[in-house]
């Protein structure tokens, strides 16, 4: 019986582990400390957020926002200082702090204040992440403003993402159809199949295309346990270069706070749970501080890969726990096959991402209901689409709290400004109700 329970948080982090690997590289050389330092992330951040997080299931790491932020850190350390060691120093010095300031922020209890933002706020800002997954996608796929073309052509790389997309759905439709047992049924996960069928199709045709990249790592244990003594801030944990961190390290702190909270609440949505926010800051913070350590870079829960577990049947906290397991297990063990595997795969896991984290309910209801004959619901829609456009335009933390300011501010002169509700499901019984009464 444990077993049984066991088979679908197996299938489903060892899904999610592919992308997460991938995204970790990807981000580790966005952040300019290169691959290798996003992948460790990605394996032991989540590891550490499972086990002692709030939230049930969830899949933190690196993520845009965090990445942005650290990059500016790292090219400000290596201006400031010529000698790569205390550059590096520098560095983990305000990875630390980072999450230093996380954990402090847990225990006392902060997280209070992300209840304040409105449901419509939140609506918005998972249809903004789901329009910049598949915008950010298509200008890597259709190589677009500046971005070089993918090997093989832009033509088959699009049929290749496309397929995977589509995939995804066939294989999910068709297990839903077939007679199988609960136990086998649990065991075929749409986008694991869909990265295998490709890759293999890929490879036994021999047909050229851009593969995963990975990057570098450290040649052995030796160099790497060399490389964190080298890098901890022993030589500059002075008053000087801590106040010279502090900015940085409040910056992230802001961002992993609602980068966190904010996709907590989103998977609280889709599994009707309440997660625990100040449990949830404080694994944040431990498992950051112990990225920074490994030589690492900053994360929070990452709404793409907490969406992907919770859709390839994740049932408990072990899920987590496994993603960063097999991430660590990739990175240390399948690098060469991971290579063969074709970016293009993962724009179509990312797309199938981005349809599920936006929200769909709220515009059925909207038209089925009839709800644009009414001042209220329409106000909800213009929050909606505010939030939407500037999580895209700008900024999400700006989006966030413009929106959340909107809110009270229209709320406080007219009262006809009302939140939506936290369960749709709740909305359409009330309505079957009321046709049949």
């Amino acid at each position: 019986m444990f077993i049984r329970r066991l088979i679908p948080d197996i299938t489903a982090g060892l899904t999610v582990s592919f992308a997460a690997i991938s995204l970790g590289a990807a981000f580790g050389v966005m952040s300019g400390r290169g691959a290798f330092a996003g992948m460790i992330s990605a394996a032991v951040i989540p590891i550490v957020t499972s086990l002692f997080g709030g939230t049930r299931i969830q899949a933190s790491g690196p993520t845009a926002p965090m990445t942005a932020i650290s990059a500016l850190t790292i090219a400000f350390a290596y201006d400031q200082f010529p000698v790569k060691d205390l550059a590096e120093q520098f560095i983990t010095l305000v990875f630390i702090i980072n999450a230093l300031i996380l954990i402090i922020g847990g225990f006392a209890q902060i997280s209070r204040l992300i209840s304040l933002v409105p449901n419509v706020i939140i609506l918005g800002f998972m249809n903004g992440i789901g329009v910049l997954i598949w915008y950010d996608q298509l200008i890597k796929v259709l190589a677009l403003k500046g971005n070089q073309p993918m090997q093989g052509g832009v033509l088959l790389n699009l049929a290749l993402a496309l397929s995977t997309f589509l995939m995804i759905y066939l294989i999910n439709k068709l297990v839903r159809q077939i007679p199988l047992r609960p136990s086998i049924r649990s065991l075929i996960s749409g986008v694991l199949f869909s990265i295998l069928i490709i890759t293999v199709l890929i490879q036994v045709f021999k047909i050229q295309v851009e593969g995963v990249q990975l990057g570098t790592t450290s040649a052995s244990f030796n160099e790497f346990f060399g490389m964190i003594a080298n890098y901890w801030p022993a030589e500059i944990i002075r008053g000087e270069y801590i106040m010279m961190a502090l900015p940085f390290s409040i910056q992230l702190a802001l961002l992993a706070y609602l980068d966190s909270l904010l996709t907590a609440l989103v998977m609280d949505k889709m599994t009707h749970e309440k997660s625990n926010l100040n449990k949830e800051l404080i694994a944040q913070g431990l498992g950051n501080g112990l990225a920074a350590v490994v030589q690492g870079i900053p994360g929070a829960q990452a709404t793409i890969r907490s969406v992907l577990l919770i859709k390839e049947g994740a049932q408990s906290r072990i899920a987590g726990v496994l993603l960063g397991f097999f991430a660590l297990i990739s990175l240390l063990l399948l690098k060469d096959w991971l290579a063969l595997v074709p970016a293009a795969v993962f724009i179509g896991v990312l797309w199938k991402a981005g349809l599920d984290v936006s929200d769909k309910e709220f515009p059925k209801l909207y038209l089925a209901n009839r709800w644009y004959t009414s001042p209220e619901r329409n106000v909800q829609l213009a929050l909606i689409v505010f939030t939407t456009l500037i999580t895209v335009l700008v900024d999400l933390n700006i989006a966030v709290l413009s929106g959340t300011a909107l809110f009270y501010i229209g709320k406080f002169f007219w009262e006809k400004v009302t939140d939506v509700e936290h369960d749709f499901q709740n909305v359409t019984t009330q309505k079957e109700a009321l046709a049949e009464g």
